[in-house]
């Protein structure tokens, strides 16, 4: 059960692991659903969670690009830690911005203004991750003059 009375979807039967890309760890539906309170009306759509985390990715990725993490090793816990923060906080704000399009109109604007607020605040938390997540880069130094 969730706080809302509904029964919680069994994250065992609708996980889908979004594969990394050798670099980056892969990601996890089930974990999506669980840590960033995913919607259940989205929960049970695993074909548009893993689209959306395969977009999240994408663009963390792609910004990413010219960052150097590491000297050739895997990423260490703390940077899977705030990639996954970056990955997941940036595919939550694209459900939020999906849900302003199912909103019916007598509501909309209230949950519209809600929607938006929440989508700033997952834009900032996976910035501020990938942020994080490039200051732990070995080639990060200052030079004192």
């Amino acid at each position: 059960m969730n706080l809302s009375g509904m029964p919680q979807a069994d994250l065992q039967s609708i996980n889908i692991e979004v594969p990394g890309n050798g670099y980056y760890p892969a990601l996890s539906t089930a974990y999506f659903i669980e840590h960033y309170a995913v919607a259940q009306d989205y929960a049970s759509k695993s074909e548009l969670l893993v689209e959306k985390l395969k977009r999240a990715q994408g663009e963390i990725n792609q910004e990413l690009a010219s960052a150097v993490l590491t000297n050739g090793t895997p990423l260490n816990a703390q940077q899977v830690m705030f990639y996954n923060d970056a990955v997941y906080s940036k595919a939550k704000a694209h459900l939020l911005v999906s849900k302003l399009g199912s909103t019916h109109r007598d509501n909309a604007t209230a949950q519209s203004q809600t929607a938006i607020d929440n989508y700033d605040h997952w834009q900032h938390e996976s910035l501020n991750a990938m942020r994080l997540l490039q200051a732990l880069s070995p080639n990060l130094s200052v030079a004192l003059i």
